[in-house]
């Protein structure tokens, strides 16, 4: 068993805006505890959170030499290596989290996102098709 730090992971899917046009898995890290208000109106702007797990103290030591308040990981999935395929894509994410977090954890983690990419961008299309259509 890992040793647990006060830090946060969120795994969620990326927002799209006009910055960041492409979906995403979106894994950030917390780097400082200082922020947590500022710090969650941030989140929110960035990503659809799904699932949030302590770091372990190894993540953690990471994080101290950064001057951010978050470090973000993305997996862009319409994007080679993945070319739009979901599961590839999770199993990238699995595989790259699998010396620090349980098995268990991470088919949770893996569950919880493929549940999250439905709900984020089904809903995004259909909000992009309704905001589209003429209105008479």
């Amino acid at each position: 068993m890992h040793e647990l730090s006060n830090l946060n992971v969120y795994y969620g899917w990326n927002r799209i805006n006009k910055i960041r046009k492409k979906r995403a898995i979106s894994v950030i890290y917390e780097n400082c505890q200082g922020a947590r208000l500022r710090g969650a109106w941030l989140l929110k702007r960035l990503q659809d959170t799904y699932y949030t797990r302590k770091q372990t103290i190894g993540e953690a030591e990471d994080g101290k030499h950064s001057n951010r308040i978050f470090t973000e990981y993305s997996l862009l999935l319409d994007e080679k290596p993945f070319n739009s395929d979901l599961d590839k894509c999770l199993q990238c994410n699995y595989d790259a989290d699998c010396n620090n977090v349980p098995s268990e954890e991470l088919e949770k983690i893996k569950a919880e996102l493929k549940k999250g990419f439905k709900i984020t961008y089904e809903t995004e299309n259909r909000i992009a098709k309704t905001s589209n259509s003429p209105k008479c």
